[in-house]
């Protein structure tokens, strides 16, 4: 593709001009600057070629590695259901809204926001030239919370706490150590809204440094995602970011410094912490080079907008041999998301669960042409198709976990959502 300095313009205001003139295009937001990461944001025009399958075999035939990054750059995301391709597993059939287990699109026109410098370049295909419309000045607009017709889950808050109670048994009896038990949220508008102004409520709400607006016609993926799942350099570099221990944000500035802190010392969230550490670096392993994964940054808290997360850092050296699609097939699915040992963990959250994940759970982002790739976890998403929506929060088990406080935890990581939806959370308590 061929690269072009163009005019600064906010990202969200670029976006927000696509939403009027396109129906199949994705944003890759970067609301919040870390670190580690957030300096740039992707706006993707014009798709040119989308590959939906199953099997991570068959992408890859689409994914060549020796071309330059935005030359052959592939935007979309891998749904958690991708895992029956890297192990066999008794399979949950129930679903709300149904899409591909994995979709990604190859575009003509990628726009690279560079937040640090204020500089935007555009990568287009031959032939393909950028939109008149994307200097024209958007319509007013402030975004108005849609009109919930519904919103139910089909498990209860008394099921929720059942599985907990549960899944501490099984720990007890050695089957596992941590399993991330998850709660679906399902719910239909009065009206189709509209969906980008929704994510603009969720970028405001929950600001997030994997925010992501994927439009597929009719359907919509809106994520304000913490998290990073895997990011590889093109020289082989790979980082893992797994987030484990979460407290809520408090209005009293004292107050919610002494919460950061309790976090931080927490040895039941530091356990719970180092168990998915001990997981990813075993799933980087798999793909890297020996003696070259190590962990950084061991128990960080960061702050976002409602809560805060522990974290911690794993990096690896990608062997040469291993492509980098084949690197992230390795760590399928986001270890965050499942418990430790792995496989057992899945199949005890299939058990509890009974129902298909879909895009929640997976990994959203980009694979570039020449072997890099950035992909975040998909949590904090919203999936909209038409009047109908749904969510999914959840949280990992120990063994000391109780099963209230893991309630209102979920609470906590749905508040971003809610508040979008414009929702009470205490309705959350109700259902």
């Amino acid at each position: 593709m061929l690269p072009e300095s163009i005019t600064w313009i906010n990202p969200l205001k670029a976006a927000a001009l696509a939403a009027d003139n396109a129906t199949y295009w994705a944003l890759l937001y970067s609301g919040q600057r870390l670190s580690f990461t957030g300096r740039f944001s992707y706006l993707c025009l014009h798709p040119q070629e989308t590959v939906a399958y199953a099997q991570f075999g068959r992408i890859e035939e689409r994914f060549s590695s020796n071309r330059t990054r935005f030359d052959n750059a592939w935007f979309g995301y891998l749904g958690y259901e991708m895992l029956h391709d890297t192990e066999r597993f008794a399979s949950n059939t129930a679903q709300f809204i149904s899409l591909p287990v994995s979709c990604f699109t190859r575009y003509g026109i990628v726009l690279v926001f560079d937040h640090d410098t204020s500089t935007l370049t555009a990568y287009t295909q031959p032939g393909k030239t950028i939109p008149e419309w994307l200097y024209a000045e958007p319509a007013a607009r402030k975004p108005a919370p849609p009109t919930v017709a519904n919103l139910t889950s089909p498990m209860s808050r008394t099921d929720y706490l059942k599985a907990v109670e549960d899944t501490k048994a099984a720990i007890a009896s050695g089957e596992f150590y941590q399993a991330n038990i998850t709660r679906k949220f399902t719910g239909s508008f009065a009206q189709a809204p509209n969906s980008f102004d929704l994510f603009q409520r969720l970028c405001e709400a929950s600001p997030a440094a994997y925010s992501a607006y994927v439009r597929m016609g009719d359907t919509a993926i809106i994520s304000s995602s913490p998290e990073r799942f895997l990011s590889v350099q093109p020289n082989g570099h790979m980082e893992t970011r797994p987030i484990k221990g979460t407290a809520a944000r408090l209005a009293d500035a004292a107050e919610d410094l002494r919460q950061r802190e309790r976090l931080h010392t927490s040895e039941k969230d530091r356990a719970e912490n180092l168990m998915i550490v001990d997981l990813m670096r075993n799933d980087l392993a798999r793909s890297g080079e020996t003696g070259s994964i190590d962990v950084h940054g061991l128990f960080e808290v960061t702050s976002y907008a409602t809560l805060h997360h522990m974290a911690s850092t794993v990096t690896g050296q990608k062997r040469k041999d291993i492509s980098t699609l084949e690197a992230v097939k390795r760590c399928f699915p986001p270890g965050s998301m499942t418990g430790a040992p792995k496989i057992r963990a899945i199949e005890w959250c299939m058990q509890q669960e009974k129902i298909k994940r879909g895009v929640y759970s997976g990994a959203l982002g980009w694979f570039g042409g020449d072997g890099s790739c950035d992909l975040s976890v998909v949590i904090r998403t919203l999936v909209l198709q038409n009047e109908r929506f749904e969510f999914q929060v959840g949280g990992g088990i120990i063994s000391d976990s109780n099963p209230e406080s893991e309630w209102q935890e979920t609470l906590t990581k749905a508040r971003g959502i809610m508040k979008a939806l414009g929702v009470d959370i205490k309705i959350l308590e109700t259902i």
